[in-house]
């Protein structure tokens, strides 16, 4: 039976990506289709990068937790955001042990949510294939904030983010934990491509999987980028600053349905919502 449903969603891209969330949020809290809202929001600010200011309009757009990828560090000013223990926002986790900010964050609830629901903390990790942020290990990476956070609170559900360029990578650490953390890791999810795969499904029966969340932003472009600079440097490779895309502006991720009893995901959908105007 599901008791539990948890909308998350992709890279926000800049200001037209903020506004897709907001929008899907709302949406999605008005119908009562989802009790909590995870969001990726490492581009926030301009494209790239998240600042302080772009983290407090995600949070209040909706965002319970707010999950970063290899561009975390960009706005240095965020790391205090980062390193208090309170805000539900995390960097890599298999990132330098001497790197700033918490390794996994706890989802932020009501009062009458925590009544409800275990609690539910959120781990992300980077892909070691093509990323150009150097990282540690994935796997054990997973096996040891998993193992705190048992540690730390008994009855908690984790979530997985894997910021990772190759499918193959976030496939594999899929299987890895449905494998070894059943009944504890309930989604995997990765991000960081912006484009949504269709390849959501429900893993050995215990956990939602999907290579791709996708992205919040403007899907006429590239990954979210206007397409003239995109093709000019691609195609002449002359060094144009690319801008952030700002039409056919929509926010992708998915709705995962969860019994907390049984301690296992039970339905998984894909989501896309558009932007009106």
């Amino acid at each position: 039976m599901v008791e539990l449903r948890i909308a998350c969603f992709g890279d926000v891209v800049g200001a037209p990506g903020l506004r897709a969330f907001a929008y899907a949020a709302k949406l999605l809290r008005e119908a009562g289709r989802v009790d909590l809202i995870i969001v990726n929001g490492e581009n926030s600010k301009n494209g790239s990068g998240i600042s302080p200011e772009t983290l407090k309009e995600l949070r209040r757009a909706g965002g319970d937790a707010i999950t970063l990828g290899d561009h975390c560090f960009k706005d240095r000013k965020v790391c205090d955001d980062l390193d208090d223990p309170i805000k539900p926002v995390a960097r890599p986790a298999n990132l330098s042990t001497g790197a700033r900010g918490k390794h996994f964050s706890r989802v932020s609830m009501s009062s009458e949510q925590m009544e409800r629901f275990p609690p539910i903390f959120v781990v992300t990790v980077l892909g070691r294939l093509f990323m150009p942020l150097p990282a540690n290990d994935p796997f054990e990476a997973v096996d040891r904030e998993v193992a705190a956070i048992a540690a730390l609170e008994p009855r908690a559900l984790v979530i997985v983010e894997v910021h990772a360029e190759a499918t193959s990578e976030k496939q594999a650490i899929v299987w890895h934990c449905a494998r070894k953390w059943a009944e504890r890791v309930v989604v995997v999810f990765g991000t960081h491509t912006h484009v949504q795969t269709a390849d959501a499904r429900i893993v050995d029966g215990v956990l939602a999987a999907v290579s791709d969340l996708g992205m919040c932003g403007g899907h006429r472009g590239v990954i979210g980028r206007k397409i003239g600079p995109v093709l000019e440097m691609m195609t002449n490779q002359n060094p144009f600053p690319y801008e952030v895309a700002d039409e056919d502006v929509k926010a992708t991720g998915i709705i995962v349905g969860i019994d907390t009893a049984a301690r296992r995901a039970e339905t998984i959908e894909l989501v896309s919502i558009a932007q009106p105007g």
